[in-house]
């Protein structure tokens, strides 16, 4: 094989689910203010907020569960949209921003092991050759990436991913590209 991928557990996830919940519930509680404080055309977006809250609320809480759900990031941009029509623009801005950021975060993680080296998903992506590294392993479901200046990288797989993963193949690979590289 010229290409292994593997996942590693986004760890960052659970942070920014956090701040997610935080940023809905204010903005439920804001949208339950304006329509409180206000009436007509303004209390009529508050609404549309509210809904969108709920709807948001229970995606947040299935997607909790690990039941499959579309992106909550959806409904902030929605919500920043409906912001910036109460003239709210520095709000709808910063949650615009947070919504696309969002998309980014909870994508999985996935290292990328090829014949010209390893590629790292960060921002911007990491990219490690083959002479940079001393020796790359995955055993007991943990990968491990020791480099030449004395870095040293640990990955816990989850269980699902390292069932289905061939690790003497992979091992093999590794180990044929770190010693043809020295």
């Amino acid at each position: 094989m010229n290409q292994f991928e593997i996942e590693i557990p986004n760890e960052k996830k659970k942070t920014y689910n956090i701040v997610t919940f935080i940023i809905l519930t204010l903005n439920f509680v804001g949208f339950g203010y304006v329509l409180i404080q206000t009436s007509g055309y303004f209390s009529l977006i508050a609404t549309i907020g509210l809904l969108l809250h709920a709807i948001a609320w229970f995606y947040y809480l299935l997607n909790k569960k690990h039941i499959s759900s579309p992106n909550i990031e959806i409904s902030i941009i929605l919500n920043a949209i409906l912001w910036l029509f109460f003239g709210n623009i520095w709000l709808g801005v910063f949650q615009i921003f947070f919504g696309i950021f969002g998309f980014f975060a909870n994508k999985p993680t996935i290292i990328k092991f090829s014949n010209v080296g390893i590629y790292y998903p960060s921002f911007p992506v990491k990219k490690y050759t083959w002479q940079q590294l001393n020796q790359v392993i995955l055993k007991d479901n943990v990968l491990s990436l020791d480099f030449e200046n004395n870095t040293f990288l640990q990955f816990e797989l989850g269980k699902t991913i390292a069932e289905k993963f061939d690790t003497i193949s992979f091992n093999t690979f590794c180990k044929n590209h770190v010693t043809k590289n020295k």
